[in-house]
């Protein structure tokens, strides 16, 4: 049991950081726009694929301003 509390409070800043990422990119999604694809698919993507999803969005998907 100690064995697994202190597995999870070494993963809990990574998801943390997962979430937080994936709430900002969802966020500028609906709130700016999408520069391709649409906007369902994009918050699939930042959804289902973790840390990926987010970071690929914000390289390749925002929409420039």
């Amino acid at each position: 049991m100690r064995f697994l509390v202190e597995n999870w409070l070494m993963l809990l800043p990574l998801f943390a950081l997962q979430l937080s990422l994936a709430l900002y990119c969802i966020r500028k999604i609906v709130k700016d726009g999408v520069r391709n694809l649409s906007k369902p698919l994009w918050i699939g993507l930042v959804l289902f694929l973790n840390l990926v999803g987010p970071v690929l969005f914000m390289l390749v998907g925002q929409k420039e301003v």
